[in-house]
């Protein structure tokens, strides 16, 4: 079994971070093993998303359905398109069974029609070697505000 050493998990979470700002979704989505999920719970850490409500929990399908509505001409709400760069740090891999589990704090800049948003959290990825290489089997993203009113999410967090 491959072992995920720490400057390879933020090698894979700096070319993550890449691929969303530049809306590289394609290439994004090809990071990701077929059965990943991106979850973004609300109201605290979330421990079950089957069980608690969430801002988003999207399976493989969903995402790919997210991405062709991004991507579409009707995506009114990302019309024109959100410009975002993220800020990674503080990366910390724990090594699983079948991978590493790979926490991370971030901070992602908005902007979008001349308003400027901040969001700040942790990342919590599930890493997988699969095919050869390590992909994205979960992404969990926990904003520190998801217990306060947040204005739509148009874009992938």
């Amino acid at each position: 079994m491959a072992t995920l050493r720490r400057a390879e998990a933020e090698d894979m979470l700096y070319a993550e971070a890449r691929l969303l700002d530049e809306r590289r979704y394609g290439e994004w989505l090809e990071m990701l093993t077929e059965d990943s999920t991106y979850w973004m719970p609300c109201n605290g850490n979330g421990t079950d998303p089957n069980r608690e409500i969430s801002l988003i929990y999207d399976d493989f399908a969903k995402l790919s359905d997210r991405i062709d509505r991004l991507t579409s001409d009707v995506a009114h709400a990302q019309s024109p398109p959100s410009k975002t760069k993220r800020l990674i740090s503080n990366v910390q891999v724990e090594p699983v069974d079948d991978g590493a589990n790979v926490i991370s704090a971030f901070i992602l800049y908005e902007l979008r029609r001349g308003k400027q948003r901040v969001f700040a959290g942790r990342y919590e990825h599930r890493i997988r070697f699969e095919d050869g290489r390590w992909k994205i089997a979960a992404k969990k993203t926990v904003l520190v505000d998801n217990d306060e009113v947040i204005d739509n999410l148009t874009f992938i967090v």
